[in-house]
């Protein structure tokens, strides 16, 4: 994943497809218990909003995003030196909650097309609408994963 594509689609200047064709080969695994995310940062600090991440819950909603690449979306802001958000600010405290979430779908919620409504409207209002039904089950219980940033891109 290029950061640089991620906020050129935060801004409008990529579209959906543009994301998706980048996201590709962004998430490698290891073994049975191991997997890579490869990420190229984006260039300069850019302050990541709800509004941001509505538009990503919006592109899964269409079809145009599935919504497990949420999860390397999450994992990369998190890993990333320039992306930030405040979360002692309302705005920035759902970034991060929906981010956290997202890069780790099997000890937090799911992500299906069902949980991604929910994750919009947790973003959009901050009413937390998930019940034990979103939990996830499925993926690596115990492991590890592996940061590594792409010096090519």
């Amino acid at each position: 994943m290029n950061g640089n594509v991620l906020r050129a689609f935060f801004e409008d200047r990529l579209t959906a497809a543009d994301l998706l064709a980048d996201l590709t080969g962004t998430r490698s695994v290891l073994g049975t218990d191991s997997v890579r995310h490869n990420m190229t940062d984006t260039e300069s600090e850019f302050v990541v909003t709800t509004e941001h991440l509505v538009k990503l819950c919006d592109a899964v909603l269409a079809d145009q995003i599935p919504p497990g690449h949420l999860e390397w979306i999450g994992f990369g802001l998190i890993a990333s030196d320039n992306f930030e958000w405040d979360t002692d600010r309302i705005d920035g405290e759902r970034v991060g909650d929906a981010v956290f979430d997202w890069a780790s779908p099997s000890t937090n919620y799911q992500l299906t097309t069902d949980t991604v409504r929910k994750f919009r409207h947790r973003l959009t209002t901050g009413e937390n609408t998930f019940d034990q039904s979103d939990f996830g089950t499925a993926g690596m219980s115990a492991g590890r994963v592996v940061w590594e940033p792409n010096q090519n891109s």
